[in-house]
């Protein structure tokens, strides 16, 4: 608990930190802006590998600001550190919603005991005002506290927007794949906030760029099916659902079966190290997102029986007329209500979990080139 309290301590202070010997040096023009800034992205990514996001949110923004003072926001040059910021913050983000909710985690309700007063039920005028006067001024603070805060979470989808605006006016594959990489993780941020409509339009484009760039054997393709799909299961849409976590498998028995050609081709035992791993690697996630698949199928069922239970309270009117009321009305009791059916088929979407980081191999670059060279 100690170790959750201090990182997000530590992350209350991102936005607070001076700007560095080098960017006031990189304003005065006397160190190369491009060349430094590709150090400091140098140093964000071993940040990011050894999971030191806070530090790595650090050294990306004073990128992204010494690139925007020389090159503007929305320049070529800053796709790159807009993008890797953007990564960074949804990541730290993930950390605080973590970080919050192990903190509430075990804290008791107060008893009915601790809300009642000592001495009387009643309160004297006096103290009322007083009440209602402290009440006004924390919650005027509160209001001009949020608007002067911006949350990670805002702060990633607006460096992430502008990296996928910068990469998708240009035309070369590699960076619509980029463009494709902002997409994804602009639909993360989506999800995470809870807006699924809007993460499942931003992950159907990602996915309509990298089917056409990218081989059909890629994992970013399985990645992208397999957000897509559990976003549609929170979404209640488990036919659609189904047909993308089967696409998901079908890409990676793809690449299965491509990774086996490569081991049998190699000659001594000790060669396709790499190819041999991940083959192993993939063969233990399949089972897990076939049973995401059956999942979806039983969800679908529930949803299914729901729905003819609606169906029958709204149009059986002879079978509720046997229960009168008091007024002369009909009674529908003897069948669930519409919100008690939507209870149930909620809680087998609220089930899914996400293993969508395994999908992708641990360690694989976002970086497309990286990619293309399978």
């Amino acid at each position: 608990m100690s170790e959750g309290m201090s990182t997000a301590s530590s992350s209350e202070s991102v936005d607070e930190k001076p700007c560095s010997s080098t960017a006031a040096a990189a304003a005065d023009g006397s160190v190369d802006i491009m060349e430094e800034t590709k150090k400091l992205i140098g140093k964000g990514n071993r940040h990011l590998v050894m999971g030191d996001v806070v530090s790595a949110v650090n050294v990306f923004q004073e990128a992204c600001g010494m690139l925007a003072a020389k090159y503007g926001d929305t320049a070529n040059e800053c796709g790159e550190a807009f993008f890797l910021c953007g990564k960074s913050l949804l990541e730290l983000a993930r950390m605080e919603n973590g970080v919050l909710g192990n903190a509430l985690e075990g804290v008791p309700e107060e008893s009915e005991e601790e809300d009642q007063p000592n001495n009387s039920n009643i309160e004297s005028a006096d103290n009322l005002d007083a009440d209602e006067d402290e009440e006004d001024d924390d919650e005027k603070n509160g209001q001009d506290k949020e608007e002067d805060e911006v949350g990670n979470l805002q702060l990633a989808w607006e460096m992430l927007e502008v990296a996928k605006v910068i990469y998708k006016r240009k035309e070369g594959k590699d960076d619509q794949l980029m463009a494709a990489q902002a997409y994804l993780k602009l639909g993360e941020v989506s999800a995470e906030s809870g807006n699924y409509p809007q993460a499942l339009e931003d992950f159907q484009e990602c996915l309509t760029i990298q089917l056409k760039h990218l081989p059909p054997h890629s994992r970013l393709l399985a990645e992208t099916h397999y957000h897509v799909a559990t976003t549609l299961c929170y979404m209640d849409q488990y036919s659609q659902a189904i047909q993308h976590y089967n696409s998901s498998i079908k890409v990676i028995e793809t690449r299965l079966a491509m990774l086996q050609e490569v081991i049998d081709a190699a000659e001594g035992a000790g060669d396709a190290k790499e190819e041999k791993n991940e083959l192993e690697e993939l063969k233990l996630l399949l089972p897990d997102i076939r049973e995401k698949v059956e999942d979806a199928k039983e969800s679908q069922k529930t949803a299914s029986t729901a729905s003819q239970a609606i169906q029958q309270t709204l149009g059986g009117a002879s079978t509720s007329s046997a229960f009168p009321c008091e007024n002369g009305g009909t009674s529908s009791s003897a069948f669930p209500s519409t919100s008690e059916v939507a209870v149930k088929t909620s809680d087998s979407a609220s089930t899914v979990t996400d293993i969508s980081h395994l999908v992708r191999k641990k360690g694989e670059s976002e970086s497309p080139s990286l990619e293309s060279s399978a």
